[in-house]
C-alpha cells in the first residue's frame, strides 16, 4: 500500500476497517472497492494489479544495506502516541536507536535561517532537555532543526529526526555529519520509501508525524508563513502542547512565534516553563537531583557551585572572593559549568544557578 498513489495513511485505515485487514483489501473485487468514498477507477486497479517485484527487491536491498528496521502500525514497537492521530502512518523505516520510539519527548523546530538569537536558543532548550532525559525530535532541516539536534548529541542526550525523504538519502547535504551521527547515537524516521526524494510536499506530512510523535512542539523561531507554523498547527489539532519562545517585534523571524502566542500557545522564557507546563515529572530541583548532579562534576566544579547562590546572580568579583580563587582560575571552572547546563552566565560576568 505504502507505493500505491493516491492511498495515503488515512484511505488505508479506512479500508482496513470496511474490509477487516490489510491481506483482506487485496482479495476483494473491483466493484467492492470503489465502493470507498476516494477509491476510483484508478487506484483500485493498482491496488489489485500485480505488485511491482522490482520495487520490491529494490526496498529489501536498501534495508539491509542501510540496516534499517520496518515499524509498522501493528507492532509493538509503534510508538503509541503517534498511533492517536488521525492518519498515522502505517508504517515507519528506522534509522538507528529504535528503543526511542518509546521514550518522552519534546518537538523542536523554527526557521531554516536563524537569527544568533535564534541560534542560542536552540541550542540552550535542546541540551536543557537532554539533561532532563527527555528526548528531542526535530526534522533534521538545516537552521533550528540542526543546532537542536547537534547540542542534544553534543549533551550526550538522544533525539529522533524525522525526515521528509528516504532515510537513506542526506537532506541537505551539509548534513551529512549530523546524520552519520543521528544513525549511530539517535534516530531517524521516515514513512516515505527508501530512496524517496525531499518533494516540497513531503514536508507537511513530515511535520505532522514531528508533532504527533511528542508531548508538545517549542517554536523557537518562524516567520508568518513556514513550515514551523504548519507543525505547530498540527500539535493543537492532535491535541499536543504548543509552546512558543517570543522574539523582538521587529524581527522577521519572529513573527510566527508572536503570532502563535496572540494565539494562545504559552510563552517560554526557559525550559523550567516548559516542564511546569508537563507537571514537574521532569524537574531537576529535588534534593535527590542536586545530589546527582554535584557527583556528576568535579571537586573544583562541585566546590565553586556550592559559592553560588541558590536564587540570584553573583558577580565574578564577589565569587572570586568567597571561593578564594582568582577570577582567571574560576573563568575555566565556570564555562565547563556552563556547558554542563548546570550555571548561566548574564551579561556583565554574573553568574546564577539554574537548579
Amino acid at each position: 500500500m505504502l507505493s500505491i498513489p493516491g492511498v495515503g495513511p488515512r484511505k488505508t485505515l479506512d479500508l482496513i476497517s470496511e474490509f477487516g485487514s490489510l491481506e483482506d483489501i487485496f482479495s476483494v473485487g473491483y466493484k467492492e472497492l470503489t465502493r470507498i468514498p476516494g477509491i476510483k477507477d484508478k487506484i483500485a486497479r493498482s491496488i489489485l494489479g500485480d505488485p511491482d517485484e522490482d520495487l520490491i527487491a529494490g526496498q529489501a536491498k536498501l534495508i539491509a544495506k542501510f540496516q534499517v528496521e520496518m515499524v509498522t502500525l501493528w507492532d509493538e514497537s509503534y510508538p503509541d502516541q503517534l498511533k492517536q492521530i488521525y492518519d498515522p502512518p502505517i508504517a515507519l523505516f528506522c534509522r538507528g536507536n529504535i528503543e526511542l520510539l518509546a521514550s518522552d519527548s519534546l518537538g523542536i523546530v523554527g526557521t531554516r535561517t536563524p537569527s544568533g538569537y535564534g541560534k542560542e536558543i536552540s541550542k540552550e532548550f535542546s541540551r536543557d532537555l537532554a539533561q532532563r532525559g527527555l528526548t528531542v525530535v526535530s526534522g533534521a532541516a538545516r537552521g533550528v532543526d540542526t543546532y537542536a539536534h547537534e547540542a542534544c548529541l553534543k549533551a550526550g542526550g538522544q533525539t529522533i529526526a524525522v525526515l521528509g525523504n528516504g532515510v537513506d538519502r542526506v537532506y541537505p547535504a551539509e548534513n551529512r555529519a549530523i546524520y552519520d551521527e543521528l544513525s549511530e547515537k539517535g534516530l531517524l524516521i521516515s514513512e516515505f520509501l527508501m530512496g524517496s526524494k525531499p518533494d516540497a510536499q513531503n514536508f507537511p506530512r513530515r511535520n505532522r508525524i514531528i508533532s504527533g510523535l511528542t508531548m508538545g512542539i517549542i517554536v523557537v523561531e518562524a516567520a508568518e508563513r513556514s513550515g514551523s507554523l504548519i507543525t505547530a498547527y498540527f500539535a493543537l489539532d492532535q491535541n499536543r502542547e504548543v509552546f512558543s519562545v517570543p522574539g523582538p517585534v521587529n524581527s522577521r523571524q519572529s513573527r510566527g512565534t508572536n503570532q502563535l502566542i496572540k494565539q494562545g500557545a504559552k510563552l517560554v522564557e526557559s525550559i523550567e516553563d516548559i516542564l511546569e507546563e508537563l507537571g514537574g515529572k521532569y524537574k531537576m530541583g529535588s534534593s535527590q537531583g542536586q545530589q546527582e548532579l554535584l557527583i556528576a562534576t568535579d571537586p573544583l566544579e562541585t566546590a565553586v557551585l556550592e559559592h553560588l547562590p541558590e536564587t540570584e546572580e553573583i558577580h565574578i568579583d564577589d565569587l572570586s572572593i568567597v571561593a578564594g580563587q582568582t577570577t582567571f582560575a574560576l573563568l575555566g571552572t565556570l564555562l565547563q559549568l556552563e556547558m554542563k547546563g548546570l550555571i548561566q552566565q548574564l551579561p556583565g560576568k554574573y553568574f546564577k544557578r539554574r537548579f
